[in-house]
């Protein structure tokens, strides 16, 4: 049971295109964002921006809202509208990102209308302007293509109850890039 976590992470992994190591199941999607975000938002001291939209997850949203009330010294989400409830503008993303970002984060594909982002695009913009990204692939993971290594996803998170047919009280999963493991510090700490 002691190296469940990993071994079955490592498995998830595979179904969402990453390398062994960097893919853990447990814990609840809700924790493992929160823990994710605000591990990221650690990592960008000075920049105090969250760019969103209005299509995420609502849970999303209110963990984004802990995380930055948790943290304080001026965090704030930017949330982006939707043109027409249904899906999102690239061009308003990749605009909305900028020098004071710290963390974009996304749910792919969204619970409202199934509306699939660009991956790349956002996560190269975010890149370029030096931010961190955060998917939420609750909805994706067993239901769309996946490439978290080939897209270059910092973390990301997602459940097993729902397409990967883990069932009621099934381990949610964390993704952490093996180039970023060394400089994340949980934010929640416990014996493992």
């Amino acid at each position: 049971w002691y190296e469940a976590p990993r071994r079955i992470g490592d498995k998830i992994g595979r179904l969402l295109g990453a390398a062994p190591g960097q893919t853990l199941a447990g814990e609840s999607t809700t924790t493992n964002l929160y823990k994710l975000a605000v591990s990221a938002l650690r990592m960008r001291p000075g920049r105090a921006k969250v760019v969103s939209d209005a299509l995420n997850f609502p849970t999303d949203l209110y963990m984004l809202q802990g995380a930055v009330r948790t943290l304080g010294a001026g965090h704030r989400i930017e949330l982006l509208d939707s043109p027409d409830g249904i899906e999102m503008d690239t061009g308003t993303i990749l605009e909305a990102i900028d020098e004071d970002t710290a963390l974009v984060t996304f749910s792919h594909p969204t619970f409202k209308s199934g509306y699939l982002y660009d991956v790349e695009p956002i996560t190269r913009r975010a890149h370029q302007a030096g931010a961190l990204v955060l998917w939420d692939f609750s909805h994706g993971a067993g239901s769309v293509p996946i490439a978290l290594d080939d897209w270059g996803i910092d973390f990301a998170a997602g459940c097993t109850y729902k397409y990967l047919n883990g069932g009621p009280g099934s381990p949610a999963f964390l993704f952490v890039r093996h180039s970023l493991q060394e400089q994340l510090r949980p934010s929640i700490w416990g014996w493992f």
